[in-house]
């Protein structure tokens, strides 16, 4: 929780009911007094089923036109210990349950003014909701402050209604109980019972974007990146490529992107728990290998260097690898794949945004589409242009791979070199590349016989006017050894 600024999140990132509204009983009625808010997560009908887990969450503001700082100081423990969150039938009738504060406040005191808030996340269990019969009953906050330092008095936020019934097989119920539950779950740190309870639901309702989320968020905390970014992908299909992502959607794909950037999986271990993974449903879409299978829960990626099906060598020897065999979770997951370590080309659209450092490192743009945080050539759709990447091991290569996250199908010719400046042609001709159904990140790869030589160098040609619109790639994978 922070007093300064924002308030502490909840976990889940689904629709929020907002009821605003105070009153008040002080023993000085011309004090300025704290303004509550409070919101239902994940609750789209104001209705929850018997059992059904309850997440809250409680703001506190002063009034926007004040200039009076309010201080939130009681005489013992910290300034959530004011706050109550009840349910009850009725304003006057007695509380039935009573929620309980999730995590704890950065500071005993909160400090209210026109720049300063204080929030956090209240929890009615699911043991406590089944006390509750069904019916039509009321979420009410209380914030009271008897003895202390700073503000004195009470002050009470507008009542919610929320209505309790039984237990349904309707799909919307189904859905928002698997979410309350695995809420639930995860703020008490059951990362993998959160999973079991969501996968239950993606198995036969793999599109589900709420449950995606959440799932996405799931993986998150396990530290599976690359499953959190496939569950993001499939919660993207469907949606408008012009205007914006739901906000939910929208702020875990931010928060992976900057993961992606600041802590790129190259180098690092990666061995995530089985249960991190979503479950096959998910990952069978377009540009997932119908070759990924998954054993004790996890999926299994083929070996680098195995074709599946034939593909006809260029004249150069290299070979188009089909899309079947191509994805972000091969690429991320690949132990003998490296990322670029800096880049350059013959032109880009942007100084820092769409220059060619944009596509050093691993992948860091979610989903397709427009992004500064790839390169982007000068030219929109005529002549020709580069992208040259540099490695930082020079291996004994077997496969590129080049993420192109806007405008695929431009490539016309693959080279690498090594240390000593020497330059094979790897594969030159026309970019197989056609749109599918849903447009999607798209991965162009060659592979080629395990070389001879070094290659620490990768150029990528474009012919510009191949396909319409800005051409740009996020990333580029060598797939080799040090070892000959």
């Amino acid at each position: 929780m922070n007093t300064h600024g924002s308030s502490f999140r909840g976990l889940l990132t689904a629709l929020i009911l907002v009821a605003a509204g105070y009153s008040v009983r002080a023993a000085n009625v011309a004090t300025p007094v704290p303004v509550l808010s409070l919101s239902l997560r994940g609750v789209a009908d104001r209705t929850v089923e018997q059992g059904e887990p309850l997440s809250v969450a409680v703001r506190l503001a002063a009034l926007k036109s004040g200039t009076t700082v309010i201080e939130i100081a009681p005489a013992s423990g910290t300034w959530v210990d004011a706050l109550l969150v009840e349910l009850a039938v009725d304003k006057s009738s007695p509380v039935l349950a009573r929620a309980t504060v999730v995590g704890h406040p950065d500071a005993p005191h909160a400090t209210l003014d026109r720049d300063r808030i204080a929030g956090g996340l209240w929890l009615f269990s699911s043991q406590a909701m089944q006390e509750i019969v069904p019916g039509d009953y009321i979420v009410r906050v209380r914030l009271v402050a008897a003895q202390g330092k700073g503000w004195k008095g009470e002050a009470v936020a507008r009542a919610f209604p929320l209505k309790v019934v039984d237990s349904s097989s309707i799909p919307q119920r189904v859905s928002q109980r698997a979410l309350s539950r695995a809420n639930e779950a995860l703020l008490s740190n059951r990362g993998e019972e959160a999973a079991a309870i969501l996968d239950a639901v993606l198995k036969t309702s793999p599109d589900n974007r709420d449950v995606l989320v959440l799932r996405a968020i799931v993986a998150e905390r396990a530290g599976n990146l690359p499953a959190a970014l496939l569950c993001v992908k499939r919660a993207s299909r469907g949606l408008s490529v012009e205007g914006p992502p739901p906000l939910d959607l929208y702020e875990v794909q931010t928060r992976l992107q900057a993961k992606f950037l600041l802590a790129p999986l190259e180098g690092q271990a990666f061995n995530p728990p089985a249960w991190s993974w979503p479950p096959l449903s998910v990952l069978k879409f377009s540009t997932v290998a119908p070759n990924v299978s998954v054993t004790n829960g996890s999926p299994s990626v083929p070996v680098a260097g195995v074709v599946s099906r034939p593909a006809e060598p260029s004249s150069t020897g290299g070979v188009i690898v089909p899309a079947s065999e191509l994805n972000d979770l091969i690429s991320l997951a690949d132990a003998d794949g490296q990322w670029a370590t800096s880049a350059m080309a013959g032109s880009q659209y942007g100084k820092t945004q769409y220059s060619p450092a944009q596509a050093v490192g691993a992948p860091n743009i979610p989903t397709v589409g427009n992004s500064p945080y790839a390169w982007c050539p000068e030219s929109k759709n005529s002549g020709t242009d580069w992208l040259e990447v540099v490695f930082a091991k020079p291996v004994y290569a077997t496969e590129v791979r080049v993420r192109q996250n806007d405008a695929a199908g431009a490539i016309v010719k693959i080279e690498a070199s090594g240390p000593d400046g020497t330059t094979h042609v790897w594969w030159e001709g026309i970019d197989p590349y056609k749109p599918g159904a849903v447009r999607d990140i798209a991965w162009f790869a060659v592979r080629v016989p395990k070389t001879t030589y070094l290659v620490a160098k990768i150029k990528i040609t474009l012919n510009l006017a191949a396909v319409s619109g800005w051409k740009e790639i996020d990333a580029v994978q060598l797939v080799g050894a040090s070892v000959h």
